[in-house]
């Protein structure tokens, strides 16, 4: 058996053909069963599990609306409890709009075969992601009996924007695996945050990533995985929200500002320029690739009188709010329109237990910059976290510090 851990249930083939017509559009369906072994076997890992299908079904000439059925049964033949998910080996799906979908009701039979009780069901869900159902428990000597229903949805108006689609696909099973940050691909991990996995992921969790030869290997932490409904008002920053990646430690040195200035806020910074140029782009393209835009809203400094800065980044620094949970000092104007990141948070990083906070540079823990200029005290002044955690307000912006950014992937 190989890595992957996949068997095959059985063929599960659609070909989608709409040709010329006004009103309506119509394919061919073909369901292939089990045709040289009715019941196929496969063992590997904590899995042990027997598969049975029932002939071939074939839907010739159907039209937007119809639907078609096939049962299929999974059997626990070991003696351990087992977890599995249900998946498209392979997938190819044309049809836009979401207008495959696909359903099931299951049904429990115990060690004699008989009915006793429900399986967890699917949900009628869009044919877009190869996971139909995930971690699906099953005890020993107990079969799961899937009735499967596959639906091209008649949406009532014309659908010849899916003529001449295609539909195919091969169902089958994989042994579960939790997620894990630190022993997944990034390729997986990526998938899965798309897939709206994210929060499989444990908050805290990291993976050493390497920044080439000029930085050299430093790690990620998962900061981040909740979006809780604060994140959708307008005008609130999303530098906390969504599947939040941070450096867990310091990459590098460098200044806020080549002058001692803090006029146009984080925005305006060379240290802007330089996470979202120089370390982005030592950044692997796999990561790289994946990281979206994230509207950055951060404090004002003392030559602006009313407005905070929101800008569009890739790679942001922190700002206090988002690493102390009872953070409220006035020098950060910005400080309700963020929140504290999910990491801080779950291990209680508060103004009088900063520890949490500390960041090495190497071996040694050093001061790292934040993106909110100081308002009200000293002219060209930033936040930055010191060695022991605390946050320190009248940093010089001219002086050269810990750079540890995030960003997020989606």
């Amino acid at each position: 058996m190989n890595d992957k851990k996949y068997f095959y249930i059985m063929i599960f083939s659609l070909v989608l053909l709409l040709v010329l017509g006004v009103s309506y559009a119509w394919f061919n369906a073909v369901i292939k069963g089990n045709d040289t072994a009715k019941e196929q076997k496969v063992v590997t890992g904590n899995l042990e599990l027997a598969f049975t299908d029932d002939t071939e079904v074939t839907l010739p000439n159907a039209v937007p609306g119809d639907s078609y059925t096939k049962t299929i049964s999974v059997k626990n033949t070991g003696t351990l409890d087992a977890s599995y998910s249900l998946v498209w080996q392979e997938l190819t799906n044309e049809i836009t709009n979401d207008e495959l979908v696909i359903e099931a009701t299951c049904k429990r039979l115990n060690s004699s075969n008989t009915e006793e009780g429900t399986c967890e069901s699917i949900s009628q869900t869009p044919i877009k992601s190869n996971t139909i159902k995930k971690n699906i428990s099953i005890e020993p000597s107990v079969t799961h009996e899937y009735t499967i229903k596959v639906t091209f949805i008649d949406t009532g108006s014309l659908q010849d924007y899916n003529k001449k689609k295609s539909f195919s696909g091969k169902l089958g099973i994989e042994e579960y695996k939790a997620p894990d940050f630190a022993t997944d691909s990034w390729a997986t991990i990526i998938a899965n945050v798309k897939a709206g996995n994210g929060s499989d992921y444990e908050v805290g969790s990291t993976k050493e990533v390497n920044l080439g030869t000029t930085y050299g290997t430093h790690t990620l932490r998962v900061a981040n995985t909740s979006t809780p409904s604060e994140c959708n008002t307008e005008g609130f920053s999303q530098s906390a929200c969504g599947f939040v990646l941070e450096f867990a430690d310091i990459i590098t040195t460098h200044k806020m500002n080549d002058t001692e200035t803090n006029v146009g806020g984080w925005p305006a910074t060379s240290m802007r320029t330089f996470v979202n140029n120089d370390i982005y782009n030592v950044i692997p393209s796999e990561i790289k690739n994946s990281i979206i835009d994230t509207t950055v809203v951060s404090g004002h400094e003392s030559t602006s009188e009313e407005e905070n800065f929101t800008s569009t980044d890739k790679l942001y620094l922190l700002a206090p709010k988002e690493i102390y949970t009872d953070f409220n000092e006035v020098n950060d104007t910005a400080k309700d329109l963020t929140r504290t990141l999910d990491y801080y948070t779950s291990i209680g990083v508060t103004e009088s237990n900063y520890s949490g906070a500390i960041k090495k540079n190497g071996t040694s823990a050093s001061d790292w910059w934040l993106r909110t200029p100081t308002k009200f005290k000293f002219f060209g002044c930033f936040y930055v976290i010191q060695n022991d955690g605390n946050y320190f307000t009248d940093s010089l912006s001219n002086y050269n510090f810990g750079v540890s950014p995030a960003f997020r992937i989606g």
